[in-house]
């Protein structure tokens, strides 16, 4: 008798050992599988993140056409035409001298040498100074 109750107790003991082993068995594999949804969907996030920033980028980098520049009043430094406050372009650091050709743009009243701000405005769309758009005057005047 001592005997049957051995063998039964090693076989219940085995039992629940090997239903301990399955039950670790699968949770390691549930783990594993959170853990490669987990990093599947940080990896998708970053992709998504990266496209969406470098478009932004691109549209931000798109210049102007130089028939938009042309829209642009120009006007010779130390003339009447238009009042110039600032006494440098901001891109060349060099100071204006009378007569000089110096295009002012319109949203901000930034001055600068007309070579210098058209070589900017043609792979940028913005003011060099304040960074103001100068695509929305465009879209907003063209009407």
């Amino acid at each position: 008798m001592h005997r049957l109750l051995l063998e039964s107790h090693n076989e219940t003991s085995v039992d629940g050992y090997q239903r301990d082993m399955n039950f670790d068995a699968n949770m390691v594999i549930i783990l594993a599988a959170l853990l490669c949804a987990l990093i599947l969907a940080l990896g998708l996030n970053s992709i998504l993140r990266c496209a969406m920033r470098s478009s932004a980028a691109v549209a931000q980098r798109t210049g102007l056409k130089k028939r938009e520049l042309r829209k642009f009043p120009v006007a010779a430094y130390g003339s009447s035409e238009v009042e110039i406050t600032v006494t440098e372009c901001a891109i060349c650091l060099s100071e204006f001298a009378d007569g000089e050709r110096v295009r002012v743009l319109p949203p901000c009243n930034h001055s600068f040498h007309k070579t210098c701000v058209d070589t900017w405005l043609l792979s940028h769309s913005s003011c060099p100074n304040c960074r103001h758009s100068l695509i929305e005057l465009h879209v907003v005047g063209s009407d």
